[in-house]
């Protein structure tokens, strides 16, 4: 069974910063979760693909606009940082790939969370999810916290995880339990089909007894599964989920980390109401 992802364990947050209206919002909303731990943030001008191209075509004042824009996102994250009195220990601006050097300095500065802001695109026939974002959640071994332009904030006390029962999901579901330890919470599993596995059910059950957690597990095997999660969801306040789930495909994420990503996942970040952490690995 894997190792217990306990609350207290998520003490170094890494933010990577950006003009996103969002980020205001996203950096009180885990100051208010992880008032003890220690931030750093990080802002990244984009030198990939067609940034790369852009700065063939324009003079070197492309290059101060828009690091000057990246190091005004670093200050007013500090800022506000400040005001909720939280331990700023490192701030960089580099270039580079976004999703590739935010997690290289993710992981020389043994960090346990990458706080994310994303803007979501409905198109008529399919979700997108921010690139940058997109490739961090495929690629990164440690959780994310998810802020969406649907998300509220209204606290900690309820959480939600849907689960697939997959072995990569238990993690999830044990922070889950931990989480609302820690905030006098509860917690609703929302088994996505028939539980098959009733061993890790009990382990679960007994921990959140042990953690004196009112817990609750439901069998969901509605046809449309991003819908009843999202419906679902806004009677929480936070969801924490796995990136992991059953399947042949998820088998070769490390060959191909698109592969990392369902449909299902990608499109409950997209639509979630409530913030969301995902655990991976």
């Amino acid at each position: 069974m894997s190792e217990i992802l306990e609350y207290n364990k998520i003490r170094r947050i890494l933010i990577p910063t950006n003009k996103n209206p969002l980020m205001g919002k996203a950096i009180e909303f885990v100051t208010s979760i992880f008032p003890n731990a220690e931030y750093y943030l990080i802002g990244v001008v984009d030198i990939s693909g067609e940034s790369l191209l852009l700065y063939s075509s324009y003079s070197a004042e492309y290059f101060d606009v828009l690091e000057s824009l990246e190091k005004e996102a670093i200050d007013e994250s500090i800022k506000i940082l400040k005001e909720k009195n939280a331990k700023v220990v490192d701030s960089v601006l580099l270039k580079g790939y976004p999703s590739k050097t935010i997690l290289n300095y993710a992981s020389k500065n043994e960090i346990n969370m990458i706080l994310l802001t994303t803007s979501s695109k409905l198109g008529t026939e399919q979700i997108k999810l921010g690139s940058t974002a997109k490739l961090i959640i495929e690629r990164s071994r440690i959780p994310t916290m998810l802020i969406t332009p649907f998300s509220k904030f209204t606290g900690t006390k309820k959480i939600l995880n849907p689960t697939s029962g997959s072995k990569y999901s238990f993690r999830a579901s044990m922070l889950s339990i931990n989480f609302a330890k820690q905030f006098e919470g509860s917690v609703k599993i929302l088994h996505l089909g028939k539980i098959k596995d009733e061993k890790t059910i009990n382990i679960l059950r007994d921990y959140a007894t042990k953690m004196n957690v009112p817990f609750e597990i439901e069998e969901v095997r509605d046809e449309n599964l991003v819908h009843r999660i999202i419906e679902e969801s806004k009677a929480h306040d936070i969801m924490i989920a796995s990136r992991g789930r059953p399947g042949f495909a998820y088998k070769f994420r490390y060959f191909s980390p698109e592969l990392a990503l369902g449909k299902l996942e990608r499109e409950v970040i997209e639509l979630s109401p409530v913030p969301i952490i995902l655990v991976n690995e």
